[in-house]
């Protein structure tokens, strides 16, 4: 499972492969790809793609866990499912090469479909975030138009984008839950009646 560094992990994972994947005989060799956050909308790259965290939720299908258990027998606090959705938003001058942009990275992601363990660790300095057991879901997740419009209200430079939702990432607990010695002998009183 998963340390408090996955949330960043993820972020910079689909930074991480769009960066390294994209089609430089198409697009050139010098793209930008950052991670955003909402003030950034305001004064956008030219040339590139950006990956915003716009939500992040508890997981309800899977919210109720059992103590998580290491292979040594010790028992910890449940791990805390989340689910994290991010919007990728291509950026370019022309409004051709947004689209083809637009189109290669969706097309990307769903091929990617799962990012193991070793993607998810890959691409930040602590290579122990994830479990080598571990790997996240990238799940393509149009937003209602109701809001989508409210983000082109609010972010008016803000052009067509796709938003996808990386589905369990579970973070652990460092809070142990102690187990209580065994029961080795049971005592009952009994009160006397008196008459």
């Amino acid at each position: 499972m998963a340390t408090f560094r996955a949330i960043a992990a993820t972020a910079r994972t689909l930074a991480g492969l769009i960066q390294d994947r994209y089609p430089r005989d198409e697009f050139g060799p010098s793209l930008d790809v950052k991670l955003y956050q909402t003030r950034d909308f305001e004064t956008p790259m030219n040339d590139g793609f950006s990956v915003c965290l716009y939500r992040v939720s508890v997981n309800a299908s899977m919210r109720n866990l059992t103590y998580r258990r290491t292979s040594d027998g010790r028992r910890f606090r449940p791990s805390f499912p989340l689910d994290l959705h991010y919007m990728v938003t291509a950026w370019a001058q022309d409004t051709e090469r947004q689209y083809r942009m637009l189109g290669w990275v969706m097309r990307m992601l769903e091929d990617a479909g799962q990012l193991s363990a070793s993607h998810l660790n890959h691409y930040i300095a602590e290579t122990d975030t994830f479990m080598p057991t571990e790997s996240v879901d990238i799940i393509c997740d149009p937003l209602a138009l109701a809001d989508y419009l409210t983000l082109w209200d609010r972010l008016r430079t803000l052009p067509p984008s796709a938003t996808y939702v990386l589905r369990m990432v579970l973070i652990d607990s460092d809070v142990p839950v102690d187990d209580a010695p065994l029961v080795q002998i049971r005592r009952f009183d009994m009160g006397e009646l008196t008459p």
